[in-house]
């Protein structure tokens, strides 16, 4: 287990407005079950490109199924979760299937400031819920910030989700820097799984938005 610790933002960033509870629902999730997630989304992203760690916006992790209860309950009292699964979304625990449990969000208030993404692992390999066919060694997802001393997803795993998955991750995209920082061998393995393109797609859609 991860030694207890309270992270301080670099460059004297301060918390404020309709995210400044995040930081004590990471701080209490690395400090109690700090082994069981990783960091995805677009923190993952900002970890592998500037080793930053802004916690003034939503985050997203990512749990494997077996430890996804053992990491919900420590989100403090005053939250609000609510579970989806394949075909249901509620805040009552008892009405989702577990075995169909896709993520869950966490909610501040009216504000959403995180969501938990599950995924399943079958004799040590990770498997992307969208094509169980999709397997890499979970030991091979992520990388180690030592800095933070954090873990996170790869960014090509990272672009995997976001590229092809409904889950609406509610940020704004950044894929041109992203795929430009990816190694030949990261690149690859997003184009064999997510396709010229949608990545084509993704990239058109981003330059529309800025």
């Amino acid at each position: 287990m991860k030694l207890l610790k309270t992270l301080t933002l670099g460059g004297g960033n301060h918390l404020s407005g309709e995210f400044k509870n995040v930081k004590t629902v990471v701080d209490e999730l690395i400090n109690n079950v700090g082994n069981y997630f990783k960091f995805n989304g677009e923190i993952a992203k900002q970890l592998f490109l500037h080793d930053a760690f802004d916690l003034n916006k939503k985050i997203d992790i990512s749990v494997q199924r077996t430890y996804f209860s053992e990491v919900i309950k420590y989100i403090p009292e005053g939250f609000t979760i609510k579970l989806y699964d394949d075909q249901h979304e509620s805040t009552d625990f008892t009405k989702i299937d577990f075995k169909s449990l896709t993520h869950a969000n966490i909610y501040d208030g009216d504000t959403m400031i995180m969501t938990v993404i599950v995924y399943d692992v079958k004799n040590d390999e990770w498997m992307f819920r969208l094509d169980n066919n999709i397997r890499l060694p979970e030991k091979h997802i992520y990388f180690h910030s030592i800095k933070w001393d954090v873990d996170y997803i790869k960014p090509e795993i990272v672009l995997m989700y976001e590229l092809l998955d409904p889950i609406d991750y509610h940020q704004l995209p950044n894929y041109r820097n992203v795929i430009d920082a990816l190694s030949y061998y990261q690149f690859v393995i997003l184009r064999l799984v997510v396709g010229d393109e949608r990545i084509n797609q993704a990239l058109i859609s981003e330059k529309n938005a800025i």
